[in-house]
């Protein structure tokens, strides 16, 4: 095989590399994308690979469209497969306006194999088919043109070796009785609603420190903010290059009216003053008109008592202990805020909501165990010769 790929750039290739994925019914996929500056990422090549000796690189800035390559994607029947693919699938989601279809993460399944949370590419082509990737062209700017051939080859050997490392850790998984484990997570992946950008007018809730504000300043916000998602939308660029939130927030509690009061904002340079000055005024003016009843709710302050002492670090270890155990990463079996959640509502009527630790398999593999702890109605203790976690009733009138 030679060391460059096929670089495709014409519609016609295309749709014969879509004819030979849908020959094989399945693909490893990756990206390659700019995204420092514009709104939305600029893709500069797309890399297809149907085995370990058949790849392609994409020209996304010569080919006229990739729509060709959406059925594909959005075929329940093919996998497509892919490492740390979150902005790759938002990417695409974006560009067809639903998500991919039957995707299959190996980052996930590598979390399930015990070899870590987020694992990079190439430590884990490294573990488990012990190949070493060249990783130098990972900050190269992929819109420019010509593609060098050490780009080229590059962003071949980043989706090459992805199926039969794919087919490898799925064989470990099967052996270990994790398949639907995997399955259950990789689902979440196919929500639409994970790619979903929120309303204009809710942008204000992604401002840091929205919270500290007070509805009237809230109204403000709100303006603020989704005047800034408009304009920057407009320009293709990110909005905190039309302003930061720092100001945002800044203009929340204390508004402008006037675009030379604009110059006394500190974080506003005079450049932006004159190219937005006019549209961000106006936008503080509606939110200070905004009426009583149409402020946004300020975000409830919820004030749950401490979690007593040592229950935490308890349900820490029960998780840490299973994770060891099963050899997984423990982050994907309950978060450090889930651990809290559990351990200070555990007493409230009813039980905690939201919590993925107690849905699914994680509640039938630690979940209910660590729940019914920090009720006290299991007493734990380790059993070594078992390598696990073992709990027993409370008796009754054990309990203080």
């Amino acid at each position: 095989m030679s060391d460059l790929p096929e670089l495709i750039t014409q519609a016609a290739d295309l749709k014969s590399l879509v004819r030979r994925v849908t020959e094989v019914g399945r693909l490893a996929i990756d990206t390659e994308f700019v995204w420092e500056r514009t709104y939305r990422a600029v893709l500069g090549v797309v890399q297809i690979a149907v085995s370990d000796d058949e790849a392609w690189v994409i020209d996304a800035r010569a080919v006229p469209s990739l729509e060709p390559l959406f059925p594909v994607l959005l075929d329940p029947k093919i996998p497509v497969i892919l490492h740390g693919g979150g902005q790759d699938l938002e990417i695409f989601s974006t560009l067809m306006g639903a998500p991919a279809r039957a995707v299959v993460d190996t980052q996930v399944e590598a979390a399930f194999l015990g070899y870590g949370l987020q694992v990079g590419l190439g430590s884990l082509l490294e573990r488990v088919l012990k190949i070493r990737l060249r990783k130098d062209q990972t900050y190269t700017d992929w819109t420019k043109r010509p593609l060098r051939p050490e780009q080229l080859t590059y962003a071949r050997n980043d989706v090459l070796h992805l199926l039969p490392m794919h087919d490898q850790m799925r064989e470990e998984l099967a052996q270990r009785g994790r398949l639907a484990w995997v399955d259950e997570e990789l689902e979440r992946l196919e929500d639409p609603a994970r790619y979903a950008p929120p309303p204009d007018e809710e942008r204000y809730r992604n401002v840091k420190s929205w919270q500290r504000l007070r509805p009237k300043e809230l109204a403000v916000l709100r303006a603020a903010a989704a005047w800034r998602e408009r304009t920057a939308r407009r320009a293709d660029v990110r909005p905190g290059f039309i302003v930061s939130d720092v100001v945002l927030t800044t203009l929340g509690t204390r508004p402008v009216t006037k675009r030379e009061e604009l110059r006394g904002v500190r974080g506003l340079s005079t450049g932006t003053i004159d190219r937005h000055g006019r549209g961000l005024v106006a936008a503080l003016r509606e939110g200070v008109d905004c009426p009583e009843e149409e402020w946004p709710e300020a975000p409830p302050r919820v004030r749950h008592a401490p979690m007593p002492s040592g229950l935490g670090a308890l349900l820490r270890a029960m998780v840490q202990a299973v994770a060891e155990r099963e050899e997984i990463a423990s982050e994907i079996i309950a978060s450090a805020r889930e651990i809290d959640v559990l351990g200070t509502l555990a007493h409230h009527e009813g039980e905690p909501e939201g919590l993925r630790v107690l849905e699914g398999w994680r509640r039938d593999l630690v979940g209910e165990t660590l729940l019914r702890v920090a009720r006290g109605e299991l007493a734990i203790r380790y059993d070594p010769g078992q390598r696990e976690v073992v709990g027993e009733p409370v008796k009754r009138g054990s309990r203080r």
